[in-house]
């Protein structure tokens, strides 16, 4: 399986970003967050049915939302204290708009 990488990069005012998963399937999916400040929190949209909000990512800490082995790390550690989402994120068959937003 090859490794797909789409780096993105946001501001205050967050992104929106389409991703095509080709499969028929749903596929877990990894996202790796590094924000370059202090986030109070991270909404991610478009990967689960609820939204994924992580809370309280120092700068240049690393938050890795892992689909495929379901864990949520920041510095290589556990920290379920800092995520809120009721799933783990996975692409649906097709075109899916994903939107990433700072703040409440």
């Amino acid at each position: 399986m090859a490794d797909n990488y789409y780096p993105i990069t946001f501001n205050d005012e967050g992104t929106g970003f389409s991703v095509n998963n080709t499969g028929t399937a749903p596929s877990p999916c990894v996202i790796t967050l590094v924000p370059r400040v202090n986030l109070l929190n991270i909404t991610i949209t478009g990967l689960s049915e609820n939204p994924i909000v992580i809370n309280n990512i120092n700068a240049n800490n690393i938050a890795v939302i892992n689909g495929e082995n379901r864990t949520f790390t920041v510095d290589g550690v556990e920290a379920w204290d800092k995520y809120n989402g009721w799933q783990f994120p996975r692409l649906q068959p097709g075109i899916n708009n994903i939107t990433i937003s700072n703040g409440s």
